[in-house]
């Protein structure tokens, strides 16, 4: 399917991020909501998210859809976060402050961007931390020999030629400045 419109392009981010897509009218306590798209959260994401598009429907229906999706969850006695993603343009922020009395409201637009809309979505997608650095063995200790701290490069070198000498080196650092203080003390006369 071709993701043509902002409602299929938050459907495409949702489904990458293991959301799991409901048939709509969405039907919850047998009382069905029309809303645009809805979607499930596979563990350990439990949202029920619901996409609004308002160039289809007014700020009073998606009104009426979340409010009667919170209180067909609260009926059923479910714990499920409610999340509205609102594509389209934006609607007021009197509209917006309505509508989050009853869901956490997202209004992405109709940004065409991916970037973008990964931006907007981020609270609901999987959180993506940077690789870190590892620094096993001494091939990786070679490469960091760059570094620019001079303390950070002499460590490297202690650990390249002789790994046991460390610990008496970082002692040394850490005593160097009361050291100096007690030679400076003792050229004083009182």
């Amino acid at each position: 399917m071709t993701e043509t419109t902002p409602v299929e392009r938050v459907a495409s981010a949702l489904k990458d991020a293991s959301f799991r897509r409901m048939p709509t009218p969405l039907e919850i306590a047998g009382v069905t909501f029309d809303a645009a798209a809805a979607f499930v959260g596979t563990p350990p994401s439990p949202d029920l998210v619901l996409v609004g598009d308002t160039t289809l429907q007014t700020s009073r229906d998606l009104q009426r859809i979340v409010e009667g999706v919170g209180r067909a969850l609260d009926v059923m006695r479910s714990r499920r976060p409610l999340t509205l993603v609102l594509v389209g343009p934006r609607p007021d922020s009197k509209a917006i402050t309505s509508l989050s009395r009853y869901a956490r409201v997202l209004p992405v637009g109709e940004s065409a961007d991916a970037a973008s809309l990964s931006n907007w979505l981020a609270v609901l997608l999987p959180l993506q931390l940077p690789r870190p650095l590892e620094a096993r063995g001494i091939d990786n200790l070679q490469a960091l020999r760059t570094a620019v701290d001079p303390i950070a490069r002499e460590f490297i070198d202690l650990a390249l030629a002789d790994p046991q000498s460390i610990a008496q080196r970082f002692a040394d650092i850490v005593e160097e400045p009361f050291s100096q203080d007690d030679a400076s003390d003792k050229g004083l006369e009182i």
